[in-house]
């Protein structure tokens, strides 16, 4: 006879099986932790077998073996030897969850980049604040790897220099938080900036510009100049969102 948290999932109606789509994990993922966050579950009552929720839900088990290995990840559920699937926590974990941008997906990307504008104009003058001689060298020579990657095209050795730049920034704020966050949004933007680098590098001059904008910030920051840094970091997020912009209508066009 099925325990109480398997009976909750038989009862619950049926629902449309999930297309074969990029983010069908995330949308598992999703569907399960509203499952047992909702109420139904009570810590240490045990999930159905895989078997029965992957055809439930219309999906590999695979797939639900993927979602719910991100939900032992976040100690939501646990395996435990004779009795399967056990939920030991009835509570959405704080952690914060975002979809990387599809590749070529300018309206995501540019929320992303909506995003980044807060957090890179506060770090900026923080940064100027509290640097040290190795948080310069380090910028200086992200600086110097951004500007060998104009002369030579190479546009992955620039978004990797131009991301080891703004972590050197968000390093030299001396405030762990700030170095977590910026990590977590570089895996969301990097491969799209690749993107919108291979277009934007076809439109003279957009690689020199953004260039002078990492110097003037540098300079400011060198200088510890709390205001100035603030300014120069506004403008250059300003500017990378107008690029971006550009680019996505370009390539529309195109």
């Amino acid at each position: 006879m099925p325990d109480s948290a398997s009976r909750v999932l038989l009862k619950r109606e049926s629902v449309p099986p999930f297309s074969s789509e990029p983010n069908l994990t995330d949308r598992v993922t999703e569907m399960l932790l509203d499952e047992i966050t909702s109420g139904d579950y009570q810590v240490g009552e045990v999930l159905p077998p895989e078997q029965t929720i992957a055809t439930r839900l219309g999906v590999s088990r695979t797939v639900l073996r993927e979602a719910v290995s991100r939900l032992k990840g976040d100690g939501i559920v646990q395996s435990k030897q004779g009795r399967g699937l056990t939920v030991m926590q009835t509570a959405r974990p704080s952690v914060l969850r975002m979809q990387a941008a599809d590749i070529g997906d300018a309206d995501q990307v540019l929320r992303i980049v909506e995003l980044r504008r807060g957090f890179e104009i506060e770090a900026a003058p923080l940064a100027a604040a509290r640097r040290d001689e190795d948080d310069l060298a380090a910028m200086r020579l992200a600086l110097r790897k951004m500007a060998d990657a104009i002369a030579s095209g190479d546009v992955a050795v620039g978004v990797d220099a131009d991301m080891e730049f703004h972590r050197c920034v968000a390093r030299a704020t001396r405030n762990e938080h700030y170095l977590n966050f910026f990590d977590f949004l570089a895996v969301l933007l990097k491969k799209n900036l690749r993107v919108s680098r291979s277009r934007s590098a076809k439109i003279a001059g957009r690689g020199a510009q953004a260039q002078k904008e990492h110097e003037a910030l540098f300079a400011a920051i060198e200088k510890g100049d709390v205001e100035l840094a603030r300014q120069h970091a506004r403008t250059h997020v300003d500017n990378t969102e107008a690029r971006l912009r550009t680019a996505a209508a370009t390539a529309e066009k195109s």
